[in-house]
């Protein structure tokens, strides 16, 4: 492994598409199990202008309002009807319905440990990450930080500190490692959309994103910034647009089985 290296971590706010789709699909998830706790469910989204697509493989008790779910998860996001009609956009569903025989026939809750052990995985999946010492939240420190100044974006929109804020930002933060522990902030970059067709001037933009969100989310520590640290924000130049309306979005699988399969 390199003594020396640049790692980056990336986070985005509650309007980016993906996360939006990411959201609608947990949402769809947690309906169903709130009817019936041994749904077994499998949802997919994608989310584009005006438009959302729902790809879902069920066998459950439970009857969902799935295009009510969709809306309500979009309407508190908070985008401006011209931007996305939560009102008036298409939810377009494609269900397969598998026999109900398969849904689980355990009840974890009244298994014993040696009972749980037995239970057998229907999908696997390779997941990236590690616990560590380098934050309180035992995540390394890109991340931490990260999501951090996504909190900090998401705020500032909600209090209505920044005008013309979307919904939909981006954060990336970089940071060096020596011998394996985070030692300085190399830089750290954030796109942040725009609503409405009057913008903050792109250096008024920058100056009250650090006072408001980029300094804030450093002051926690354990890494203050230096005057070698770049801040970069918008360096594509301005987003006019964000959103669906921009960009489309699409999550992975979210699946409710039982913990183990079975």
């Amino acid at each position: 492994m390199k003594r020396q290296f640049l790692f980056t971590s990336e986070s985005v706010t509650d309007g980016h598409p993906d996360r939006i789709c990411d959201t609608i699909a947990d949402a769809l998830v947690d309906r169903f199990l709130q009817q019936d706790p041994c749904s077994r469910v499998i949802a997919e989204c994608a989310i584009s202008k005006g438009i959302v697509f729902i790809a879902a493989r069920l066998a459950s008790l439970a009857s969902v309002d799935l295009p009510d779910v969709v809306r309500s998860v979009i309407a508190r996001v908070g985008y401006r009807p011209e931007d996305f009609n939560v009102d008036d956009c298409t939810v377009v569903t494609s269900l397969i319905n598998m026999p109900l025989e398969q849904r689980p026939h355990a009840d974890e809750r009244e298994l014993s440990e040696a009972e749980l052990d037995h239970l057998f995985v229907h999908n696997q999946a390779t997941v990236f990450g590690f616990a560590c010492n380098q934050t309180p939240e035992l995540m390394p420190l890109p991340i931490v930080l990260a999501n951090r100044l996504a909190r900090g974006l998401a705020e500032a929109r909600r209090r209505r500190l920044i005008a013309s804020l979307s919904p939909d930002c981006t954060t990336q933060v970089g940071i060096e490692y020596d011998d394996g522990r985070p030692v300085r902030i190399h830089g750290i970059t954030i796109i942040a959309g725009q609503e409405g067709r009057e913008h903050m001037d792109p250096v008024e933009l920058r100056d009250e994103l650090c006072r408001l969100v980029v300094h804030p989310a450093l002051a926690e520590g354990p890494l203050p910034s230096d005057d070698d640290t770049e801040v970069f924000v918008n360096p594509q130049g301005a987003f006019p647009q964000s959103g669906p309306a921009s960009h489309s979005g699409m999550t992975g699988r979210k699946t409710a089985a039982e913990t183990y399969g079975g």
